[in-house]
């Protein structure tokens, strides 16, 4: 996970800790820990930050997963797999 990008992205969007703490429903201990890479994020509370944040899905990539979730390319474009 990319601790600072996603540090980077909360401030961008002039969001507190505390704010994201709610955003999962845990508390600010709790989501700091988070944050600096202490405890791992859930499946249900990235998706809820990546919604809080705007995040396009290859921020979320790349704060989340490193980089390294899969997708096809389609074309020009980069498309996540499908089922």
């Amino acid at each position: 996970m990319n601790s600072m990008e996603l540090s980077f992205a909360r401030q961008r969007k002039k969001r507190t800790q505390q704010q994201m703490a709610g955003v999962i429903k845990k508390s600010l201990d709790s989501y700091s820990k988070k944050e600096r890479d202490k405890v791992s994020f859930s499946p249900d509370e990235i998706v809820a930050v990546t919604l809080d944040l705007e995040l396009t899905f290859d921020q979320m990539n790349d704060i989340f997963f490193d980089g390294h979730l899969p997708f096809r390319k389609s074309g020009s474009e980069a498309l996540p797999p499908t089922p």
